[in-house]
């Protein structure tokens, strides 16, 4: 099993780390220089800011109206608090993989391992941990595969009802999430491949893991390549 631990808009939850008193806030980062918005609290993205690489001063009137504070990044701050959530969740399995800032994945062995508790509940322990140790919320995904711990994370911080946490461990539950999943969602697809498999009629995660090699084919059967 292998889980996946990401961090909640990392950048603008550091700040709210640093200063507790905007953690009700909308609150917007700034990317080096305070060019760009790079990153916005589901609070911000609630209020429709959800801008990310827009020129700040195109939205700055409205940034203003819906009262977001305004932040310029501060990478020292988001290194610190990054080791600490690795740290944090990287007690919880004995093998992991540092794969972003913000992401770290875990992995339980190949054996039949299984947590007393469960797999959920050992995902929520995560979870919780790090809220308690770090004050970051992150979204804990697990799965058979790295592709399906991704896609569970993205269940666990995106879809309805699983508030933070998802585990995919049947074939059931792989169907379902995936079911709700756009294709445009999958672990390394950009918008490119996003419209050429819409093109011949793959829109989720799941029409793209049950087409077949062959349907992915151009004419003279040669296999459509799909550039990023």
């Amino acid at each position: 099993m292998y889980a996946l631990c990401d961090v909640n808009s990392m950048y603008a939850s550091c700040e709210k780390v640093f200063d507790p008193s905007i953690r009700n806030k909308p609150v917007v980062v700034l990317t080096n220089n305070d060019g760009c918005i790079c990153a916005a609290c589901h609070i911000a993205k609630r209020a429709g800011i959800d801008k990310k690489f827009v020129p700040y001063f195109q939205v700055k009137p409205e940034l203003e109206k819906a009262g977001a504070v305004i932040k310029s990044s501060n990478y020292e701050l988001y290194a610190d608090l990054s080791q600490r959530m690795m740290e944090t969740c990287t007690r919880f399995a004995p093998y992991s993989h540092i794969y972003s800032i913000d992401e770290c994945f875990l992995y339980y062995g190949k054996g039949a391992y299984q947590p007393p508790e469960g797999w959920f509940e050992h995902a929520r322990s995560i979870r919780r941990s790090v809220w308690k140790e770090v004050r970051l919320p992150i979204g804990v995904g697990m799965g058979l595969t790295p592709t399906l711990a991704k896609a569970a994370n993205h269940a666990a911080k995106r879809l309805d009802g699983f508030r933070g946490v998802a585990v995919i461990e049947t074939e059931q539950d792989r169907k379902s999430i995936l079911r709700q999943m756009a294709v445009s969602d999958v672990w390394g697809i950009g918008r490119r491949i996003t419209k050429r498999l819409n093109d011949i009629g793959i829109h989720t995660a799941l029409d793209l893991a049950n087409a077949r090699a062959d349907s992915m084919r151009g004419p003279a059967g040669k296999t459509v390549k799909f550039s990023h």
